[in-house]
């Protein structure tokens, strides 16, 4: 019986042993893993996550204009920052995850962006597919808590059509679902934010966003100048390459200057549309003075200043 006992203790303190080394050995995985997933969205921190809180931050202060309830007070709007990141990241993360897994962006990345996740070796191909079929509850629980459901399945359905249905290889297909993407990133933070859809009331809201569709549609290729040579050897067919540089940065000019002045017409801007008109016009400037690759890398940055231009057109007052 002694032994028996001592051998029952002994299997006992064993499995204690494994479990605590099986605890501390993922508990010390866990910075690996949040640098990895960091990594994957690395890129868009700027021009999806942060541009997305903006727009959430700047139309909530005037709910009221577009029935999604009063006018949010800055308390209000801190204490719901962490669900409009957090929106936005998950989503963000899900359509990294299948942009970066293909075997096609595995090798470019290896070229040009050999620290992400992938072409670095911290994750594998197949891991990241178990990552994406995880990430699919997380953004629906997301969303069905704390709202921005719609945005959430539309972009979830525009991140499948581009990556995983030959959305993307298709010049203007492709520019019409980034124009689509950047819309729901747009919408997502507004309706966690004031908890009311875009669509409320007579969708004002879904209107205007809308029409920032439309202008990131018609100018989002401005991001293709700066790779012209490393897509043509790759053989990837974009805007400037399909219909010529001097018709694509005309098509960039023709949007900057007319979905300008339309929002400027939907809201009956004066002075509200002057940071939009200069941002564009240096920018636009920009695209036709300097072609280098230096120059258009130049002119991808002013991109999202004209981008912010716009969405203080309805927020700035009639008088100031």
């Amino acid at each position: 019986m002694p032994g028996i006992m001592n051998t029952r203790q002994d299997i006992s303190s064993l499995r204690k042993g494994a479990y605590y080394e099986c605890l501390y050995n993922s508990l010390s995985n866990v910075p690996y893993f949040a640098n990895t997933l960091y990594l994957f969205v690395r890129d868009n921190l700027k021009d999806i996550v942060c541009m997305g809180y903006l727009f959430g931050v700047l139309n909530a202060t005037i709910a009221f204009k577009f029935s999604m309830g009063p006018a949010l007070h800055i308390t209000e709007i801190i204490l719901t920052t962490h669900r409009m990141i957090l929106w936005s990241l998950s989503n963000l993360l899900l359509f990294n995850l299948h942009n970066q897994r293909h075997p096609s962006a595995v090798l470019e990345d290896r070229q040009n962006k050999p620290w992400r996740p992938l072409p670095a070796g911290r994750i594998s191909p197949k891991q990241t597919t178990h990552l994406i079929f995880a990430m699919y509850p997380v953004i629906l629980l997301i969303s069905y808590k704390w709202g921005g459901m719609i945005p959430c399945l539309l972009e979830a359905f525009s991140c499948l059509w581009y990556n995983e249905w030959g959305g993307a290889a298709d010049p203007f297909l492709k520019n019409l679902l980034n124009g689509v993407g950047f819309a729901c990133f747009f919408a997502g933070p507004l309706e966690v934010l004031t908890r009311e859809s875009i669509f409320s009331g007579q969708g004002k809201a879904a209107t205007w966003l809308g029409i920032l569709t439309a202008c990131i549609t018609t100018t989002v290729h401005t991001q293709d100048f700066r790779d012209v040579r490393g897509d043509r050897a790759a053989g990837r067919i974009t805007v400037p390459l399909s219909i010529g540089d001097t018709a694509a940065r005309l098509l960039v000019a023709v949007g900057v200057c007319g979905w300008t002045l339309a929002a400027s017409w939907y809201w009956e801007a004066g002075k509200q549309a002057l940071v939009a008109v200069l941002a564009g016009g240096i920018m636009v400037c920009n695209l036709f003075w300097d072609r280098t690759t230096e120059g258009d890398s130049r002119t991808w940055k002013l991109w999202p200043a004209w981008i912010f231009g716009l969405f203080l057109v309805p927020v700035i007052p009639g008088r100031w």
